[in-house]
C-alpha cells in the first residue's frame, strides 16, 4: 500500500529531475493549422485552459524548469497569435500564455520532447515559422496533423471547466484533465478509489456492492479517462453529483435510483426554430422518463426530465433556436437580337407601242375592259354578237404582231428604300429597268434585373410578366361502349378548354451558406415572351432560360448561362445564263443578305444579409 501512495506522489510531482523547457516555436501545419511547439528536455506533464476575454491559451508544464533566453516574446503577429508570455509559475510549474487574435478551439498532443498545441488559422493567410532562439526557420510540416492523445475540443471558460463533471452520460472522447502516471497491483478498488481522490481533490463515495481487485499499469493518461477504463473493466459506473461528490456504485443500482429521482420540467422560449422540429431534435438526448411538448401557440417546448438531462436540452435549444441569415440574389438576363438585312433587285420589261398589255412590270395604255366578239353563244349555227370582259391584269391587245419581254418580273423587293426606273426608246420599243435596293438593321436589347431575398435553405420565386390563355381544343376519341346514339354522338363533340402559360421575368433559387461563407445556390432564371403564330395555330413563346447549382463567394458575380446564335441566309434568283456573266451578272438577278445574330447571358450575384442578433 505504501509502495502505491509512492508511485502516485511520483507521478503527480513528475519524477525527481524537472526538465528544462528550452524551445518555443510556432508554426504553420498543414490543412490551415498554426502550431505553436514547446520543447523540453525531459518528460513532463501538463495541463491547459483557455480564456475568452481576452482570448488567451494557457499551458502549465509540471516537473518543469524554465530555460528559455527571455520571458516575453513580443510582436509575433502570425497564424493568430500575438505575442507569448512563460513564467515560472511555481517550483515545479512553468505557465506558458499564447495570447491569440480570437478565441478557437485546438488539440494538445504530446509528440517525443514536444507538446504541440494546434488550431485553425485565425489570420487565414500563410506565414513564416517563429522560434525563441535565434535560428533558422523551420519549414512547415508537410504531413497533416495527426493528434495522438486527443482531438479537437470546443472554447471553453476555465471557471466552468473546472466545474464540469467528466462523467456526463453523453460520450466525449475529448478530456483535458490532469494526467497520471500509476501501477495498482491487485489493489483494493476502495484504495483506487482514494488515490484517484487524493490526486483530483475530489469527494468519491462508493457504493456498497463495489468491491474487487484492481491490476493497471496506467501511463501518462487523463485521470478521469483512466478511472473511467477502470471502473468499466469491473462493471461499475460513476456520476458525480451538483455538490461535486463523485458516486460510484453498480451501473444497474444507479439506474435503479435513477428512478426514484424526482423529474424536473422547464419551459424553453424559442425565437426563431419550428417548435415541433426543435421538440424532435430533443427527445433523443431525454432519458426513458423525459418527456418534451411543443407548445405552438407561446413558440415554447415544455421538457421534464432528470435535472442532468436538463442542462442538456437547455444548452441544445441555445445551439440550435439560431437566427437563420438570409441572402439577397440579384440577377441580370441580357437577350439581344440583332438584325443586317441588304437586298438588290434589277427587273427589266420590254414593249412596243402596238399596245402590248402585260402589266406585271409597267402597264400600259388603258383599254376597254370589255370586249366585242361574235361568236356562236347558243351553238344552234348562227354566229352571235356578244360582250365578253377581259381582266385588266391579264388583256393582252391583238392588234397585229407584237414582242413583249419580262425578266424578274415577281421576283422584286418588298419594300425598297431606294427604286429607280429608267426607260430607253429603241425603234418601236421601249425598254424599262427597274433598280430596287434596301438595308435595314434591327436591334433589340432586352435587360431584366430581378432581386429577390430569401433566408438560407430556403426556396424563393419571383415573376414579373403575365398568364397568356391558351385554347385547348380536344376533339375527343368517340363515346363509351354501350352508350346511346345520341350521347355517343355528343361525346364525340371536340371540346375546348382554357390553358394559362406564364410568360415574364421568372427566378426561382435555393441558396445555402457554407460555414466559410461561401454560398450554394440552386437556380433557375427564365426571360419568355408569347407571339402571335401565323395561320390558326394560335401562340408562339419565345424562352430563354438557365437552370444550375453554383458555389460563389459573398458578393461575387457569376456567369450561369451565355448563349449567341447566329444566322446568315443568302439568296439569289434570276434569269439563267446572264445571271452568271462576270460583270455584268448583276444587272440579270436580284440579291438578298439576312444576317440575324442573337446573344443572351445570365448573371447572378448573391449577397449575405448580416443583420445584428438581439440579444437573449
Amino acid at each position: 500500500m505504501m509502495l502505491h501512495a509512492l508511485l502516485f506522489l511520483w507521478a503527480a510531482a513528475g519524477g525527481d529531475d524537472p526538465a528544462n523547457v528550452t524551445e518555443l516555436r510556432v508554426e504553420p501545419a498543414a490543412a490551415g493549422y498554426t502550431e505553436v511547439v514547446v520543447r523540453t528536455s525531459g518528460e513532463v506533464s501538463y495541463s491547459d485552459f483557455l480564456l475568452t476575454d481576452p482570448p488567451r491559451l494557457i499551458v502549465d508544464l509540471r516537473g518543469a524548469r524554465h530555460a528559455l533566453p527571455k520571458d516575453n516574446f513580443e510582436n509575433i503577429n502570425r497564424g493568430g497569435v500575438i505575442r507569448v508570455r512563460t513564467s515560472q509559475f511555481r517550483d515545479d510549474v512553468v505557465r506558458i500564455v499564447v495570447e491569440l487574435t480570437e478565441p478557437t478551439s485546438y488539440t494538445l498532443t504530446r509528440q517525443g520532447s514536444e507538446i504541440r498545441v494546434a488550431f485553425p488559422n485565425l489570420a487565414g493567410v500563410t506565414f513564416d515559422s517563429w522560434a525563441s532562439q535565434a535560428a533558422a526557420p523551420v519549414p512547415a510540416r508537410p504531413e497533416p496533423l495527426q493528434p495522438m492523445t486527443s482531438t479537437a475540443r470546443p472554447v471553453q471558460n476555465p471557471a466552468s471547466q473546472q466545474q464540469e463533471s467528466p462523467f456526463q452520460t453523453r460520450p466525449s472522447p475529448v478530456s483535458q484533465m490532469p494526467r497520471i502516471t500509476v501501477t495498482f497491483e491487485n489493489t483494493d478498488i476502495r484504495d483506487v478509489l482514494n488515490n484517484f481522490a487524493d490526486f483530483t481533490g475530489k469527494s468519491f463515495v462508493p457504493g456498497a456492492g463495489v468491491e474487487g481487485n484492481v491490476t493497471a499499469n496506467i501511463r501518462n493518461q487523463p485521470w478521469d479517462l483512466a478511472l473511467r477504463a477502470i471502473l468499466e473493466a469491473h462493471g461499475l459506473t460513476a456520476v458525480e453529483t451538483a455538490t461535486g461528490i463523485i458516486r460510484v456504485d453498480r451501473l444497474e443500482n444507479l439506474q435503479q435510483r435513477q428512478q426514484l429521482i424526482q423529474l424536473e420540467t422547464q419551459i424553453f422560449k424559442v425565437n426563431y426554430a419550428p417548435v415541433a422540429e426543435m421538440a424532435n431534435a430533443l427527445q433523443p438526448a431525454l432519458s426513458e422518463r423525459g418527456q418534451v411538448i411543443a407548445n405552438a401557440a407561446t413558440n415554447s417546448i415544455i421538457v421534464t426530465d432528470l435535472a442532468q438531462n436538463i442542462d442538456i436540452a437547455r444548452q441544445m435549444v441555445r445551439d440550435l433556436d439560431i437566427r437563420t441569415p438570409q441572402v439577397t440574389i440579384s440577377a441580370k438576363i441580357i437577350f439581344v437580337d440583332r438584325s443586317d438585312i441588304e437586298e438588290l433587285g434589277v427587273a427589266w420589261d420590254l414593249k412596243d407601242t402596238g399596245g402590248n398589255q402585260l402589266n406585271l412590270l409597267n402597264p400600259g395604255p388603258d383599254l376597254d375592259p370589255r370586249e366585242w366578239e361574235i361568236v356562236d353563244a347558243d351553238f344552234d349555227g348562227v354566229p352571235e354578237t356578244v360582250v365578253k370582259p377581259l381582266s385588266p391584269e391579264n388583256q393582252v391587245s391583238f392588234g397585229g404582231s407584237s414582242v413583249a419581254a419580262l425578266a424578274n418580273a415577281r421576283d422584286r423587293v418588298g419594300t425598297p428604300a431606294l427604286s429607280l426606273l429608267t426607260s430607253v426608246a429603241i425603234g418601236d420599243f421601249r425598254l424599262f429597268n427597274f433598280l430596287e435596293v434596301l438595308e435595314r438593321m434591327e436591334l433589340s436589347d432586352i435587360v431584366a434585373a430581378p432581386t429577390i431575398q430569401t433566408m438560407d435553405n430556403t426556396e424563393a420565386e419571383i415573376l414579373v410578366g403575365e398568364r397568356t390563355p391558351v385554347r385547348v381544343v380536344d376533339v375527343g376519341a368517340g363515346g363509351a361502349t354501350g352508350i346511346g346514339a345520341q350521347q355517343q354522338q355528343q361525346a364525340q363533340f371536340p371540346q375546348a378548354t382554357v390553358d394559362y402559360q406564364e410568360t415574364g421575368i421568372k427566378l426561382r433559387v435555393t441558396p445555402h451558406i457554407t460555414f466559410d461563407r461561401q454560398i450554394v445556390i440552386d437556380l433557375h432564371a427564365e426571360r419568355s415572351g408569347v407571339a402571335v403564330a401565323p395561320g390558326d395555330i394560335g401562340f408562339t413563346f419565345r424562352t430563354q432560360e438557365g437552370t444550375t447549382r453554383l458555389i460563389l463567394a459573398d458578393g461575387e458575380t457569376g456567369v450561369i448561362g451565355g448563349l449567341t446564335v447566329t444566322e446568315v441566309t443568302k439568296s439569289e434568283s434570276g434569269i439563267p445564263l446572264l445571271m452568271d456573266l462576270p460583270l455584268v451578272g448583276p444587272l440579270f438577278r436580284t440579291s438578298r443578305s439576312d444576317e440575324s445574330k442573337q446573344d443572351l447571358l445570365i448573371l447572378v450575384t448573391p449577397h449575405i444579409v448580416d443583420e445584428p442578433v438581439a440579444a437573449r
